[in-house]
């Protein structure tokens, strides 16, 4: 096997090195060890565990932008929702699943899925794709949203959404809510900075030569575009196609 421990820490936390699927199981199984939860987040490169509000975007305004964001989400997407969100929780999940810039980052249950993502779009020159796993302990988990507000919490959590989204379920999805810090850089603490998580945070990098074979073995796992984002109109089409043929 080639999978291999760095012994360098970057923030409190080791890197890993895959060069094939087999080593990235075997990873997956060392850090399963006694923990009750894993959570997973591919990347192309090394970006910073950072929301997509926070990027170029400056602690001062970062709030000002966020309830505007929000606040023109709710009146203008109704319109276009099958299903209206209820509560906050479910609002910032909607609009983060539909790209607007929140204080939520994504995360899956799942680490095949998180693997799709770090290598799906790993042909372009500068990939260098990595998958991180955030060990959470009951104390970082969101435990009930009914009993917590979004925007009021002590510190970045953890929490698995209740509003049923179909392509976050395929995902398998779930979200890091960031706590807005007006000292730090972007307004939040990238979470391998962060004093309470950064510890229960490990990565993995997968070789580059070995993309192009592992994206294969995860297709034919069934890890496709098509279970990722499901369409119903490809779902359609493809029914079409397979009972009438050119029909």
């Amino acid at each position: 096997m080639a999978l291999n421990k760095i012994t360098e820490y970057i923030h409190g936390h080791p890197d890993w090195h895959a060069t094939s699927l087999e080593d990235y199981v075997e990873w997956i199984n060392i850090i399963r060890q006694n923990k009750t939860k894993l959570i997973f987040r591919g990347q192309r490169k090394d970006y910073p565990l950072l929301p997509s509000i926070s990027r170029n975007n400056v602690p001062k305004s970062v709030l000002i932008h966020e309830r505007a964001l929000i606040k023109k989400f709710k009146e203008k997407s109704p319109p276009c929702l099958h299903l209206l969100p209820k509560t906050e929780w479910d609002w910032l999940v909607v609009a983060q699943h539909h790209g607007l810039p929140t204080r939520l980052l994504d995360w899956t249950n799942n680490p095949y899925i998180a693997l799709w993502f770090a290598l799906e779009s790993s042909e372009k020159i500068d990939s260098k794709p990595e998958v991180w796993v955030l060990k959470p302990e009951k104390m970082d988990i969101i435990q009930s949203v009914k009993k917590a507000m979004p925007y009021s919490g002590s510190r970045t959590k953890v929490f698995d959404p209740t509003f049923i989204i179909p392509r976050v379920r395929a995902q398998e999805g779930c979200f890091t809510l960031f706590r807005f810090v007006e000292k730090s850089k972007n307004g939040f603490v990238p979470l391998e900075k962060n004093k309470y998580l950064r510890k229960r945070l490990e990565r993995i990098r997968i070789a580059p030569y070995a993309v192009k074979i592992i994206f294969s073995q995860l297709q034919s796992m069934g890890y496709t575009n098509e279970r990722i984002y499901p369409n119903i109109d490809d779902v359609a089409k493809k029914i079409k196609d397979e009972v009438m043929g050119n029909v």
